[in-house]
């Protein structure tokens, strides 16, 4: 049988052929791997963020044992050592569909305040649902006649809601009001029925959120009672129904609407557990008494809420010589108040569209 002999052209054919195909190989690996590591960092910024649960100090914690299986072990000793470490990386299961961030808004004016703490929560990944609850008139009422009396805010009013529920995934959810009831301790009441979640938390606002896992931890780690209350702090400017946790049941719901009472005496009748001093929540108006306060730590505070004795509130706008009266003295102080006002009407129009209102005396 004769040898088959290439020609020098049909050898550069095959080898091109061959360091084509082992480039476009190389390519398309790279290619795929590439994609992937995109996948999983798009999801990974998607996913929602989980927070930890904190270590309990009142707990005993067990002593240091094996922490791996040994040959001087037999397999069974190894089994044991196996379970009791899973047992230890296990986290507690959370339910997030059974907690909630909840914002009661009453008038037009706080809607806007409250869908900026929902943008935040968003934002910031947070795995809880989101409910705002409103008047049921705001849903109920029709598209006025020609010659009727308008509310000149109520289109605004629905177009930010529509917005909330659309952009931020928010549950809108009407209230209605009962005889004999005052606006704010019914719309508080409603918090308790709420009775498909297990535990809900309102803020006070207006305010900024800059770490919603710290607040998801809050809400989902802290011991049940039927409800929880923030430790006053004077130092930095808060009061105790700036955090509210509720843990929503129908009688304790049925007792307070049948009740005609503030929050002071809804906490009365509830005897709510309160939260230890914390970081996690500051006002902006504690700079005022504040001397070289510490920015990062300032910034870095998960909630700051806008409580200011010296202004009307950050969604106002009133006469320049004002707000130099207002300004912290402190020149630290006065940097992050200018900072924290000058951001808030920044988010105010990116999540509302709206701009500051012309306050009147």
């Amino acid at each position: 049988m004769g040898k088959l002999l290439l020609t020098s052209g049909q050898v550069q054919v095959i080898v091109s052929s061959a360091f084509v195909a082992g480039i476009t190989f190389f390519l398309f690996l790279a290619g795929y791997t590439i994609q992937q590591h995109s996948i999983a960092n798009l999801q990974s910024q998607l996913k929602p963020r989980i927070p930890i649960a904190p270590l309990s100090d009142s707990a005993q914690q067990p002593l240091p044992g094996p922490q791996h299986s040994s040959r001087l072990f037999n397999a069974e000793q190894n089994a044991i050592i196996a379970d009791h470490i899973d047992s230890q990386q296990e986290a507690p299961v959370v339910n997030w569909q059974k907690l909630a961030h909840v914002q009661l808004v009453t008038n037009h004016h706080d809607v806007c305040n409250a869908i900026m703490l929902f943008g935040d929560l968003a934002r910031l990944k947070s795995p809880a649902r989101r409910i705002l609850l409103f008047p049921q008139a705001w849903a109920m009422e029709k598209q006025a006649a020609k010659h009727d009396m308008i509310d000149p805010y109520m289109d605004s009013t629905r177009r930010l809601l529509r917005r909330a529920a659309r952009r931020y995934n928010v549950e809108l959810r009407p209230i209605s009001s009962s005889a004999g009831q005052e606006g704010d301790a019914f719309s508080i009441a409603s918090l308790w029925g709420l009775t498909d979640l297990e535990r809900v938390m309102l803020l006070q606002t207006p305010g900024l959120i800059n770490d919603a896992e710290v607040l998801d931890g809050v809400l989902a780690y802290t011991e049940s009672a039927p409800m929880t209350l923030l430790q006053e702090d004077t130092s930095s400017n808060l009061e105790a129904s700036d955090l509210i946790l509720a843990t929503p049941a129908r009688e304790t719901h049925r007792l307070l609407t049948l009740s005609t009472s503030n929050i002071s005496t809804i906490s009365s009748l509830l005897h709510p557990s309160y939260l230890p001093p914390t970081s996690f929540l500051t006002s902006i108006g504690s700079l005022h008494s504040a001397i070289h306060p510490n920015k990062t730590s300032f910034l870095d505070t998960p909630y700051i809420l806008f409580r200011d004795p010296k202004l009307p509130g950050p969604e106002w706008e009133v006469e320049y010589k004002r707000v130099v009266e207002a300004r912290p003295r402190d020149k630290d102080a006065d940097w992050l108040w200018t900072k924290m006002y000058g951001e808030f009407a920044g988010r105010r129009y990116e999540t509302c569209g709206l701009g500051l209102e012309m306050w009147r005396d």
